[in-house]
């Protein structure tokens, strides 16, 4: 990298310092603002599309061309101080671009691949499960059918010709957990429409078709068509939120292909990525076909019983003919308890406390008549090999033919929970309200009892709670995030909802009905391991955990390389001794260190100046707690005024600083505290701020910047958590004109934030504004508009930024959004207070 030296350029000394660095300043503002819009679009265009695509790898390239520039003028301005950012840009800039390296562009990637090409190398191709049963089938072909998979490039083929992207985009915007139950279900069907009316691409139909003549003649006539979404069957199963067909006939293939991807965007489907944190582009969908194998029986295998303290046996679950009424959770089969030790040994439960004694009950020690002695012994030997290959218990899908031959169709790691976390909890000599079912997952819940029953929805389950319901079914992974605890009156252990179950770490029992013993609201404690529910809070440390894990959950994870090199932010507090060119991870962490630092080194240029007696700084006087510090560039300061040491805001002859100033006072905006705070929003922030450690969060009230002149203003302030820019050129020539806004950050978690940005960008598109909302973030112009009317813009701006203050406290859900707009707008600014 060519580094060019700053001090090389111009004279040492120049005859104005202040007007000089603040035309390098100037030109790094704007580089910067240019650079903060291209991360907002790119934020959006992450979740949607992939890294390989020119959507995405062109304002990759240009954020990584701009933030050098901004590293440049900054050192400029700070005379190479700052030459470290050259660093932390080298090794940003290598990790990006070895990373897009794995992306070629989406025409150099197969439509179409055979099974026995599949691997978990190429998860990126063919999803989780293509990958795993690929794999398989070179360990094991014998076990494994023949297939072929229509990979990812597919699926993003479909959304391109068929002009999707932005259509689905918009309609995501909208599908938070924040939107109502409708909302979010009209979106969610006009997704599925959109979908639904866009024919299947030539080249898609054209590599199905080459998929099925890879196989010899005559060409199999029945397919099962299975999802193989990228992540599904890895740490996050998916289990049940895609749809698969089974007996699909050949002509019928793309008609298949099309329904599994839409799958993608059912109800439960979305609801699931959204809790687990996915981006829209983490998960695009390939679909995997396999010949249809005629079944003698069929089941799910577990290589070890999750209830198993000792950890020597195996679960098995089978049915006669094919098995997907047992995974759906609408058959429960027979359960056989099998030995590790000696493969293919039936059983039985020892005890009462034993997990599995209802199920185990209804074995014989030859297991169902559809399982002979020796389908037993190869099905746990099969199960221990996969287990030994992959490192880890499996849970898998198995399907025996007429012919006694056994088929692999799925494998995936299980969840097997570590016991020795429950063993210190007990309950003492308490009597137990009920007792029995099926252990699903160990562990201990305390919280209160949500009963569903029927028909009754999942929407109204509050958070913490332990639910209880008649079925255990794929759709309760809407809300399995949410709870603290589960009871189903049926269901089997070897179904889709156990699987997700475990995957949330959910302490869970089926097979034990509720009756009449407690309604809803009644505060529970379960004792999964054991399989009994008592009255009342037995163990509150337990609860405190279930808390800790919601709130985790809640506060989201990394959205990979690009996100965490180009978007994320860690340099939040420029008070604390982390916040140094060296700490810059990511281009927003340069973007952010080089406006603060160069603010700051034009103030050193004030102060400066004040030492050689040239007044150009001042401290405003003022009852509003910003403590703002302004500085003149010329010409906004009266002459009687300059020799003060501060100033008020009638010495100031700046016109967009005073119209912004006539809405900061406002009759009835407050810059105190709050004096009404939901609780839960309270709380909400207490977590979030916990979080950033002692002092990460720069307090109101600290230092803020105002750059001033007759027609010009450049705020940037603190706002509680919240940081706000304001720069604005207010001239009589309206074309000249313009206001730029922009609002990002909060103190509660990223639901409440959501909704506060929501708020902000209702209000000012009501205001005239132009706005874009990406997250947190609240960007807004007003460009070429008369004096008056810009005057009337910051005028707005000033009471929005004291309203808006710590307003995600007070943020519950979308009703209270509109009923903060509409006392906005109808300047009943005391609601905010």
């Amino acid at each position: 990298m060519n580094r060019p030296s700053s001090s090389a350029q111009g004279p040492t000394t120049p005859p104005d310092p202040v007007g000089q660095r603040y035309r390098v300043l100037r030109r790094l503002l704007a580089n910067n603002s240019e650079l903060l819009e291209l991360m907002a679009d790119l934020e959006a265009d992450l979740r949607h599309l992939d890294p390989g695509q020119g959507p995405v790898r062109e304002p990759v390239l240009g954020l990584l061309e701009g933030s050098l520039l901004a590293a440049e003028n900054l050192n400029l301005l700070t005379r190479d101080r700052d030459r470290a950012l050259y660093d932390a840009h080298e090794e940003i800039e290598r990790e990006v671009r070895k990373y897009l390296g794995g992306f070629p562009p989406p025409a150099a990637r197969p439509l179409v691949l055979p099974l026995h090409d599949a691997s978990r190398a190429r998860a990126r191709e063919v999803g989780g499960k293509a990958a795993s049963l690929g794999e398989l089938r070179l360990v094991m072909p014998a076990h494994v059918p023949a297939g072929f998979v229509v990979t990812t490039a597919a699926y993003r083929l479909f959304l391109e010709e068929g002009d999707l992207h932005q259509s689905i985009r918009k309609c995501r915007e909208e599908l938070t957990l924040a939107a109502g139950r409708d909302v979010f279900r009209e979106r969610a069907a006009e997704i599925r429409g959109l979908l639904r009316s866009r024919p299947v691409p030539r080249k898609v139909a054209d590599a199905i078709a080459d998929g099925v003549m890879q196989f010899p003649m005559p060409w199999p006539s029945l397919w099962a068509a299975r999802s193989s979404a990228v992540g599904e069957d890895g740490p996050f199963s998916f289990a049940g939120q895609f749809d698969s067909f089974l007996n699909v006939t050949t002509d019928r293939l793309q008609h298949a292909w099309r329904q599994v991807v839409e799958s993608r965007f059912s109800d439960r489907a979305i609801l699931y990525r959204l809790m687990c944190g996915f981006t829209e582009v983490d998960t695009p969908m390939a679909v995997l076909f396999l010949p249809m194998v005629e079944a003698r029986a069929a089941g799910v295998l577990y290589t070890r019983d999750p209830v198993d303290e000792a950890g020597g046996r195996m679960l098995l679950t089978a049915v006669p003919g094919l098995a997907d009424g047992l995974v759906q959770g609408r058959v429960l089969g027979a359960t056989l308890l099998l030995s590790r030790d000696r493969p293919g040994e039936v059983l039985f439960p020892s005890g009462p406390t034993e997990a599995g004694e209802a199920a185990g009950a209804a074995a014989s020690a030859t297991g169902p008549d559809c399982l002979s002695p020796a389908d037993l012994q190869e099905l746990a030997q099969t199960g221990l090999r996969l287990e030994r290959h992959f490192g880890r218990p499996q849970d898998i899908e198995w399907v025996l033919a007429p012919d006694r031959v056994l088929w692999i169709v799925q494998s995936r790691t299980l969840r097997v929970e570590d016991r020795a976390l429950h063993a210190r909890h007990s309950a003492g000599s308490r009597p137990p309200l009920l007792e029995g079912g099926t252990t699903v997952f160990p562990g201990r819940a305390v919280g209160p009892a949500h009963v569903v029953r029927g028909r009754d929805g999942l929407s109204g389950v509050p958070a913490g709670a332990i639910l209880w319901v008649e079925d255990a079914t794929p759709e309760l992974a809407e809300v399995l995030s949410r709870l603290s605890g589960l009871v189903a009156e049926r269901g089997g252990p070897g179904g889709h909802a156990a699987t997700l179950i475990r995957e949330f770490g959910l302490p869970a029992l089926f097979g034990l009905p509720a009756g009449d013993a407690f309604a809803s609201g009644a505060v529970l404690s379960l004792d999964a391991t054991h399989r009994r529910v008592y009255e009342g809070s037995l163990w509150p440390e337990v609860a405190q955990r279930v808390r800790s894990r919601l709130r985790q959950a809640a506060s989201g994870g990394s959205a990979g390389v690009l996100h965490d090199r180009l978007l994320a932010l860690s340099l939040t507090n420029p008070l604390s001794a982390g916040f140094r060119a060296r700490g810059c991870r990511s281009v927003h962490d340069l973007v952010r260190y080089t406006h603060e630092t160069a603010v700051r080194a034009l103030f050193e240029i004030g102060d400066e100046a004040v030492r050689q007696g040239r007044r150009q700084v001042w401290r405003l006087e003022t009852e509003v707690p910003l403590n703002l510090t302004v500085m003149d560039l010329g010409g906004a300061v009266a002459e009687q005024a300059r020799r003060q040491s501060a100033l008020r805001v009638e010495n100031l002859d700046s016109v967009p600083f005073r119209a912004l100033w006539r809405g900061v006072l406002r009759p009835g905006v407050s810059w105190a505290g709050r004096r009404q705070v939901s609780g839960a929003g309270f709380a909400s922030v207490l977590v979030a701020s916990a979080g950033e450690g002692a002092g990460a969060v720069r307090r109101l009230g600290e230092r803020n910047y105002a750059i001033v002149a007759p027609e010009f203003l450049n705020l940037n302030a603190r706002l509680a958590y919240h940081f706000a820019m304001v720069d604005a050129l207010v001239t009589e020539v309206g074309e000249n004109n313009y206001v730029n806004f922009r609002l990002r950050g909060g103190g509660a978690g990223p639901q409440r934030t959501d909704l506060r940005a929501r708020f902000l960008a209702e209000v000012l598109l009501r205001s005239d504004f132009g706005v874009d909302r990406r997250g947190d973030l609240v960007t807004a112009w007003m460009r070429g508009r008369s004096r008056g009317a810009s005057e009337a813009g910051l005028e707005a701006l000033g009471a929005l930024m004291g309203c808006a203050r710590q307003l995600d406290m007070l943020m519950d859900d979308e009703a209270r959004v509109h009923h903060f707009v509409e006392r906005f707008l109808e300047g009943d600014y005391g609601a905010f207070a």
